[in-house]
């Protein structure tokens, strides 16, 4: 009892939930089991490297099993790991703990060794769909031979997820695509099938378990308890004030993987560090977000495959509107004293306004198909965001996304040489200005003959140029510094859509 005793005090600071349980895995170890040093003075730690003679993946006692699945609001779950520097997992990667089991369509989490030297985690629900964080190596690694806490919560009443990296939280997932997460099986620890064959290569120290969701800041307490002098991740210093802010909408087409499963997202982040934005909409993130987080260093947030957004700085909220594939939203802190609302979103590909152009549609059936897709999609997306306050309210709220349709302000009788000689009210834009938002590009560049910011299609000249990606804004004091798309890259643009960038005063 005195060894829990004093692992508890070592990594709960004073107040701490009562319901907290810290868990001595090498307890639940069986005799055969190498029993070594852990990350602290007087903890214990079970081996599993390819040093061990006994590897065989191990039960965790059924009471912490029992605890997690009947935590009826949310769980913290977090383990201490080590690999031996330059260590090497299994073919797809080796599992350090779960409670998912696939067989017995039994939900719950996973945390594991990646083959390529970093960690990941997930998700799998009751029918054994999952929903994986695969970070990178050079930002998250593993097998450097350091001591790391690996933690992640889950909120069950919002359907969300954060995973933490020694401490600082990396990543938000919205958990609502997927089915019930419940009916846990055993919590199993080194390996995921009983067997040695994919069993982890690495050292599995204690772990941490609470019936409530940790704050962000108290699982870093924790792990600083343990690793004080361990460099800080996220370097994120927020001054007393900004001045600006630059924020970028980008539908990077298909995870940015159609110029190349490493080069097109590498490509994506070179475009995003360039640009100096600090606040971005993926479009079409498909996979790719974690990546080009880490690329940039930033928090992520994946609301669906489709929406993504990363930030330099922190994600304090996230919101629900609408269906996850064509709306995310979160509150972000970009310094001690400002929050921005941002939404990030994605309309109907259909109808198809170069094929009405060619077809000689009239206007009226044109905007009758717009009602149909984007314009009632929109019209939603409002709603539920203004009935919620989110961009009602005083604080600066912006919205980005591929609206996959043209502007009101775009289609006029000075341009309708370049539309078919069409002139169209356009809904969409028409229903931001009724919501009180501004157009940023058309805000700094009014006359649409001179600055169209032909937005699609750097890659498919063969259709109708036009512009369909669009950052809006609406708050006090927001004015418009600078606008513009950004169609090129060094070696091949990775998109068919250009990304919009904004610069904000603040």
């Amino acid at each position: 009892m005195r060894k829990y005793l004093s692992f508890l005090l070592l990594l709960l600071p004073l107040g701490a939930s009562a319901q907290t349980t810290v868990r001595d895995f090498a307890a639940s170890a069986g005799e055969r089991y190498r029993i070594v040093a852990g990350p602290a003075a007087g903890t214990k730690a079970v081996d599993l490297t390819d040093a061990a003679e006994w590897r065989m993946p191990f039960a965790a006692d059924s009471v912490l099993s029992c605890m997690l699945d009947r935590a009826s609001k949310g769980y913290t779950f977090g383990v201490w790991v080590r690999v031996p520097e330059g260590g090497e997992q299994p073919t797809g990667g080796a599992v350090i703990v779960t409670n998912a089991d696939k067989a017995a369509k039994a939900g719950g989490f996973t945390v594991g060794a990646g083959e390529n030297g970093a960690w990941y985690a997930g998700f799998t629900d009751n029918r054994g769909n999952s929903l994986w964080y695969e970070p990178t190596a050079a930002r998250q690694p593993l097998n450097d031979g350091r001591w790391h806490l690996l933690a992640l919560t889950c909120d069950k009443r919002q359907g969300k997820a954060a995973f933490y990296y020694d401490g600082e939280q990396v990543a938000i997932y919205n958990l609502n695509d997927l089915g019930k997460i419940g009916n846990m099986g055993t919590l199993m620890l080194g390996g995921g099938d009983g067997t040695e064959w994919n069993a982890f290569n690495g050292l599995i120290g204690p772990g941490l378990a609470d019936t409530v969701v940790w704050a962000p800041e108290k699982i870093y307490a924790n792990f600083q308890s343990v690793d004080p002098k361990h460099p800080q991740l996220m370097n994120t210093f927020l001054p007393e004030r900004r001045d600006d802010l630059r924020l970028m909408g980008f539908n990077i087409w298909h995870g940015g993987n159609e110029t190349g499963a490493v080069a097109g997202p590498k490509r994506v982040a070179d475009i995003i560090r360039e640009s100096g934005a600090e606040i971005m909409g993926l479009i079409e993130t498909y996979g790719s977000g974690p990546r080009i987080a880490d690329e940039l260093g930033y928090y992520f947030y994946l609301h669906s495959s489709n929406l993504s957004i990363l930030s330099k700085y922190p994600i304090v909220e996230t919101a629900d509107f609408f269906r996850p594939f064509n709306c995310s939203a979160a509150k972000i802190q970009v310094s001690r004293t400002q929050t921005v609302n941002y939404i990030n979103l994605w309309l109907h590909y259909l109808p198809s306004t170069g094929q009405q152009l060619a077809d000689r549609v009239g206007v009226d059936s044109i905007l009758r198909g717009e009602w149909s897709t984007r314009a009632a999609e929109l019209k939603q997306i409002l709603k539920e965001a203004g009935d919620a306050g989110f961009i009602s309210g005083s604080v600066p709220t912006f919205v980005s996304g591929d609206f996959n349709i043209g502007s009101h302000l775009d289609w006029t009788k000075a341009t309708r040489e370049r539309h078919a000689g069409y002139v169209v009210p356009w809904p969409t834009s028409i229903l931001m200005e009724q919501a009180g938002f501004r157009d940023s590009y058309r805000e700094r560049y009014p006359d649409p003959v001179k600055y169209p910011c032909l937005t699609w299609s750097p890659v498919s000249k063969n259709e109708l140029q036009y512009r369909i990606d669009f950052i809006f804004y609406k708050g006090r004091g927001v004015k418009v510094r600078e606008s513009r798309m950004i169609e090129t890259h060094p070696v091949r643009f990775p998109s068919d859509h250009a990304a919009m960038l904004t610069v904000f005063g603040l």
